[in-house]
């Protein structure tokens, strides 16, 4: 009777131990991930036109600030992405799979960016 007992306390700690590891692991690994990645900021460099192929084309896009930038949602002026979404160098560049996505501004016909396949992409537009 007490190998019995014994063995099940066993097995009940080796159940709540496999619990909490996985517990503890499943919160840890995406956040730790988004926390290490390095990031760039591109500045919107296209004509002041910004229609809608300018502001998705990644060429239109540089390291080099403008002269300034004002967060209204109405010209595109600056984007913060993930490292995975740049091609690092002397001067880094944005990579195809970015896949910018523009939106046309209610009030004007330019356009301003609105999305991305990188979800954590900060985005600063510019008012008139």
């Amino acid at each position: 009777m007490k190998t019995s007992f014994l063995n099940l306390k066993g097995l009940l700690a080796l159940a709540i131990t496999t619990i909490f590891v996985i517990g503890m692991s499943a919160f840890s690994s995406a956040e730790n991930q988004s926390i290490k990645r390095a990031r760039y900021s591109f500045y919107y460099n296209g004509p002041s036109t910004a229609d809608k192929a300018q502001v998705e084309n990644i060429a239109n896009w540089a390291t080099t600030p403008p002269l300034s930038c004002n967060s209204a949602n109405e010209r595109p002026c600056t984007i913060e992405v993930e490292d995975t979404y740049v091609n690092p160098g002397s001067t880094p560049t944005l990579k195809s799979n970015l896949n910018l996505v523009a939106s046309q501004a209610v009030s004007h016909d330019t356009y301003y960016v609105l999305s991305s396949d990188d979800e954590s992409m900060e985005i600063a537009n510019q008012s008139f």
